[in-house]
């Protein structure tokens, strides 16, 4: 009896093994076939994501702008540039003219004496040097260079097309992203394109890192022979120049000159080969345009040393004034007194009259 319960036990659990194990294998099959479904689905989302990630870059890229050829780049430049340029470049040349004729009829005036002063030179021939504009193609080169045709950060934020440093903080600056050393550089903030250029013209009018480039301006006004003299305007020294006039052939700068007023032997045109330097140069130049400061330290110094003396005439104009006024005032405090000392005399002369009258 025992034997046969035994039996008949091991039986059902054998029978229930059976039965769990098939149970078992069907939830597996299952647990399968679901692995596969979800790795299909997740096939089918992968693709999809893939397929709507290239619309929406394809769809970016069309909103896009397209890039601006560096060729119409460099004709927004110059036609921002030259209507300003003219303007400046007339109004010194009138003045140039006006100064030279007074010269001539010997006028020695208050405004020869003013001027002498604000270009710190001696004599009247020096003063002809600092006045005469030097040719616009070398303004249009160094403006071009300077600026990277327009697309420099200083000349986006502070039009200054030159480099022009400030040494002042109490006029408009803006800071250059990298330093001189440990120092700072800051340039100068300008509120149009026209007082940029008319500063430009006065930094090289005024700065004594200039004399020989002044002197030959007025002698021998010739761009190409001007630029040799400006090697001491930038880092580059004398690869300046030679890339200023390689500039000013490549791009016909010396059609915007003043023919009446300048010098122009004939140039021979730049070589095929040295046509496509100028071509690779202004192209880096505009797409790689960055917050580099490429002017001298001669010029840095000349500039500071400009800003202090004006700063210097401007405190001792600001003194005199004061003690003009501390004079007028104690002038006005004196006739107060005056005044003060005769009414307390005639004080007494109207009470007794008063009183009179009141008898």
């Amino acid at each position: 009896m025992k034997r046969n319960y035994l039996i008949s036990m091991s039986i059902i659990v054998l029978l229930m093994f059976g039965y769990f194990y098939q149970l078992q294998n069907k939830q597996v099959k299952q647990l399968k076939q679901e692995i596969v479904k979800l790795n299909e689905r997740i096939d089918t989302l992968e693709k999809s994501e893939e397929s709507l990630k290239a619309k929406l870059d394809e769809a970016l890229e069309k909103s896009k702008p397209k890039p601006i050829p560096v060729s119409v780049k460099k004709k927004r430049f110059i036609d921002m540039m030259v209507p300003a340029l003219n303007e400046v470049y007339d109004e010194l040349k009138q003045e140039f003219f006006q100064v030279q004729e007074d010269i001539k009829q010997n006028k020695e005036t208050e405004k020869l004496k003013k001027l002498k002063e604000f270009y710190k030179v001696d004599t009247n021939q020096e003063l002809l040097y600092a006045l005469k504009p030097h040719p616009k193609s070398i303004a249009l080169a160094q403006g071009a260079m300077e600026s990277a045709w327009g697309q420099s950060r200083f000349f986006k934020e502070a039009n200054n097309i030159f480099g022009v440093w400030s040494f002042n903080k109490n006029e408009p600056r803006i800071a250059a992203s990298g330093k001189r050393g440990s120092k700072t550089i800051w340039l100068k903030k300008y509120s149009s394109v026209k007082e940029a250029i008319k500063d430009y013209y006065i930094t090289l009018s005024r700065s004594s890192a200039f004399k020989e480039f002044r002197k030959t301006n007025f002698e021998n006004p010739d761009p190409f022979v001007l630029v040799t003299k400006l090697d001491r305007y930038s880092e580059k020294k004398a690869a300046y120049g030679k890339e200023l006039a390689a500039m000013i052939k490549y791009n016909n700068f010396t059609k915007y000159d003043d023919k009446e007023f300048i010098v122009q032997k004939e140039q021979k045109q730049l070589t095929k080969e040295d046509a496509k330097k100028e071509e690779e140069f202004e192209k880096n130049a505009i797409e790689n345009s960055n917050d580099e400061v490429t002017t001298s330290n001669e010029i840095e110094e000349s500039t500071k040393e400009e800003t202090t003396n004006d700063m210097n005439i401007e405190n001792e104009e600001e003194k005199s004034d004061n003690k003009v006024v501390e004079k007028k005032d104690e002038k006005s405090t004196e006739i107060k007194k005056e005044e003060q000392e005769v009414e307390n005399k005639q004080t007494p002369i109207k009470a007794s009259q008063k009183e009179e009258q009141t008898k």
